[in-house]
């Protein structure tokens, strides 16, 4: 998700004007923040095992 963010903010400054640019820069922030999500969150808690 990192390399998708630079990549998107990179396309958004070679466009550099118009909606189009504003989209790439909004997609770029997004996959910047799931990004980032995704490296601190905290491992799920194991789930135990059914008995039977």
């Amino acid at each position: 998700m990192l390399i998708a963010a630079a990549l998107a903010i990179w396309k958004g400054w070679q466009i550099h004007r118009g909606e189009i640019a504003v989209l790439a820069y909004g997609l770029g922030v997004m996959a910047l923040a799931v990004g980032v999500w995704h490296l601190t969150r905290k491992a799920p808690a194991a789930r135990p095992r059914p008995k039977g």
